[in-house]
């Protein structure tokens, strides 16, 4: 069972996620307040970690930036009221790997969960996508007994998409990330890689599952759980 941390003051919010995870095969502990979650994270390793910002001891964005401070790269996703877009830019640049804003649905916050848990175990070893299993750190991508190459910037827009599953991003977007501020290459860099690498990971290169295009936009990347039909729409959860 995977170990699940939830940081959350609202004793009403903390139940129903506690009770929802746990019945999805979660083993769950949960804190109040920064302090007791500080506790917990010196004593024990969690496969991810649902973090409230406003706790009343204290900022969860300074548990985030301890945490990757100390080297941990222990997933975590941030729940909060804060929805400003200067809120949500410190929070991932201070680490963190998702970010939902209260209400919102739980299972939209247990597909995010899965997603980011997915990245985790495809940064560290392997992501399979469709019948292509790819070595991101080795950079190569095995199919049906064969096995080929992932050139330096495929795996690194590869790296990149994984950051958001699901999320659009224009070239522009991706060229910066990519290629850097002062890159050379112009948007049809973005292009001939994003070709290249559908011929390397996709089953159909010429109808692509996964690495997608969004026309008049950019690209997306789709794993391989996303996009199927839709569970009935639950109750949401609101600070």
């Amino acid at each position: 069972m995977k170990q699940l941390l939830i940081v959350e003051d609202d004793p009403g919010i903390r139940e129903s996620l506690v009770d929802f995870f746990r019945l999805r095969d979660y083993f769950v502990l949960e804190a109040a307040s920064q302090a007791q979650a500080e506790r917990m994270l010196a004593d024990k390793d969690f496969a991810a970690i649902l973090l409230d910002l406003q706790l009343p001891d204290g900022d969860g964005i300074d548990i985030l930036r301890r945490l990757r401070q100390s080297g941990s790269d222990t997933p975590v996703l941030l729940v909060t009221a804060r929805g400003e877009e200067k809120q949500r830019i410190l929070g991932l640049e201070a680490g963190a790997d998702d970010y939902l804003v209260k209400p919102f649905s739980a299972y939209e916050l247990a597909a995010r969960l899965a997603a980011v848990l997915r990245r985790s175990a495809g940064q560290q070893g392997l992501l399979r996508l469709g019948q292509s299993e790819i070595d991101l750190e080795g950079h190569e991508v095995r199919r049906e007994g064969r096995a080929c190459r992932l050139l330096q910037k495929e795996a690194e827009l590869l790296r990149f998409l994984l950051r958001r599953p699901g999320q659009t991003f224009s070239r522009e977007e991706i060229l910066r990330e990519v290629w850097g501020y002062d890159a050379a290459p112009t948007t049809r860099t973005v292009d001939t890689h994003v070709y290249e690498l559908r011929r390397k990971i996709e089953d159909e290169p010429g109808h692509p599952r996964h690495l997608l295009t969004v026309h008049g936009v950019g690209y997306r990347l789709v794993l391989d759980s996303e996009g199927a039909n839709p569970r009935p729409t639950p109750g949401r959860i609101s600070p």
